[in-house]
């Protein structure tokens, strides 16, 4: 079943210029978006398995997004970060969402397993920035996280129009 998100408070920030030039749409604001993360129909690889951020418009006008979602691991009642935040793959292009409309971002989970002598924490979930915001949601995906900011256990890709 899909888990959905709840709003992370943090400092209030500037919305992002547009992410097309000549357009007058605006940059999706998180407050305008509601995010999710769900199992890829894909499947997954050798040590590592796929998950879909959606990114819905929950607003009432048409919104421009571009790049990569922020993705980390958080665990504790205070949303603690473990690990590195994901790293960045691909290259992005620009995503036009109508509202009730969605965008996704396939997001490599690589197993704790992998990095050998990983310490490993339990985690909560992860806390996700979408692109070019800086106010971020918290997604419940309850898991295992190696702690270690040198293992690169997450990778996003650029988000897309989803189908």
């Amino acid at each position: 079943s899909p888990r959905t998100s709840t709003s992370t408070p943090s400092p209030p920030s500037t919305p992002s210029p547009p992410a097309a030039r000549g357009s007058d749409e605006p940059t999706c604001a998180t407050d305008q978006l509601s995010v999710s993360v769900h199992p890829d129909a894909g499947g997954g690889a050798a040590g590592s398995t796929y998950d879909d951020v959606v990114l819905r418009n929950t607003g009432g006008s048409p919104c421009l997004m571009t790049g990569w979602p922020g993705v980390s691991y958080v665990a504790g009642s205070h949303g603690t970060q473990v690990g590195s935040p994901a790293s960045r793959q691909g290259t992005p292009g620009v995503v036009e969402l109508q509202p009730g409309a969605s965008a996704t971002a396939l997001l490599q989970v690589a197993d704790p397993g992998d990095f050998g002598s990983c310490t490993t924490r339990e985690v909560r979930g992860f806390r996700i920035y979408p692109p070019n915001q800086r106010d971020a949601v918290f997604v419940a995906h309850p898991g295992t996280a190696c702690t270690q900011t040198s293992a690169d256990q997450l990778t996003i890709r650029p988000v897309t129009r989803a189908t």
